[in-house]
């Protein structure tokens, strides 16, 4: 069930998300529900859950590549 909410955003932020969700002709509340929840599975390290399938390996591995300094001189 959806629940609306009531909250401030800086301006800059919410035209930017009406101008995304105009060009992918979608509602300004699913872009912003789109984000919500991927942020939220960043936060909660879901990452690698959310992905399963798509990189052979466990969280400690892709993490322990993540941290490495030459994987972005790539």
């Amino acid at each position: 069930m959806k629940q609306k909410v009531r909250t401030a955003l800086d301006e800059k932020i919410i035209t930017a998300l009406k101008v995304l969700a105009a060009k992918e002709k979608r509602k300004l509340s699913d872009v912003i529900e789109e984000a919500l929840t991927q942020y939220l599975q960043r936060k909660r390290g879901k990452t690698v859950e959310r992905t399963k399938g798509a990189i052979p390996a466990s969280a400690k591995i892709v993490k322990a590549i993540l941290e490495e300094e030459s994987f972005y001189e790539a």
